[in-house]
């Protein structure tokens, strides 16, 4: 798994869900609303993985990424 895309009508992302892939870098998000996400959820992923939000959005997300949910300061959110 090398990049994941997710839609306007995720609502959670579950507990581990991306945990240990470690290929995974690109990470979309395409809903205004950001999705509850669970802890260690993108944990252990490509140390430079980034995260792709919607502009309007951008600290919701910023909130809801971190570091509880496994995103590392090397990873950044766009």
């Amino acid at each position: 798994l090398k990049k994941v895309t997710f839609g306007k009508s995720v609502k959670t992302i579950g507990k581990k869900a991306f945990f240990g892939c470690k290929k995974l870098k690109k990470v979309t998000f395409k809903g205004s609303a950001a999705p509850n996400i669970k802890k260690a959820a993108f944990k252990n992923i490509h140390k430079k993985a980034a995260y792709k939000v919607p502009k309007k959005s951008k600290s919701a997300y910023s909130k809801k990424l971190n570091k509880k949910a496994g995103v590392v300061k090397t990873q950044n959110i766009k």
